[in-house]
């Protein structure tokens, strides 16, 4: 029997929401999550190394990883990659893996474990399933901002009609930079 994997790349930000919710697809889906620390070494630095501070932000990844995997009782299949070209890497590990899908994270302020350039290019050009979850973000909306949107949607009567998107939807892709249908 094939083993369903997702793969759950990761750069920067160890941010625990979204490893949650990554772990939370994997059960539901009774598939293994691989997480996966691409190091970014750029070329004209291979010969001083790593920073430090990287290598201490991909241990901390995997290690809430690991934490909340056992906590909800998920596999993992954890990788750490050195790469001068994180979308490449992805790819190929995607591939080589024989993940199901690649699991990527958005708020309105942009990429989530990944930066939202590296995101964009793995939308371009993509070699497995993509499921790009739009997370909310921390900080609070705008009261005032928060009633023009659903009064303008309450006059559009835009909320009793299903897939057109809210005047705050709208926004948050614009914010984002891309325009993602749930």
């Amino acid at each position: 029997m094939k083993t369903t994997r997702f793969l759950l790349p990761f750069v920067h930000g160890v941010e625990k929401f979204a490893i949650e919710q990554a772990i939370l697809l994997a059960k539901s889906h009774q598939a293994t999550l691989v997480p996966l620390v691409l190091i970014h070494v750029p070329e004209e630095r291979r010969k001083k190394g790593v920073r430090l501070e990287y290598l201490q932000q991909s241990k901390d990844f995997l290690e809430t990883v690991r934490q909340k995997a056992d906590w909800y009782s998920v596999q993992i299949e954890r990788l750490e990659v050195f790469t001068s070209d994180v979308v490449q890497s992805i790819n190929l590990v995607a591939s080589e893996m024989e993940c199901e899908g690649i699991l990527l994270f958005v708020n309105k302020k942009g990429g989530i474990l990944l930066q939202l350039h590296e995101i964009k290019r793995l939308m371009e050009m993509p070699v497995r399933k993509l499921y790009v979850l739009r997370l909310p973000t921390n900080e609070r909306v705008n009261f005032v901002q928060e009633l023009r949107w659903r009064f303008s949607d309450w006059l559009n009567g835009r909320s009793k009609r299903q897939g057109e998107p809210t005047q705050k939807q709208e926004y948050l892709d614009e914010e984002v930079g891309l325009s993602i249908k749930a």
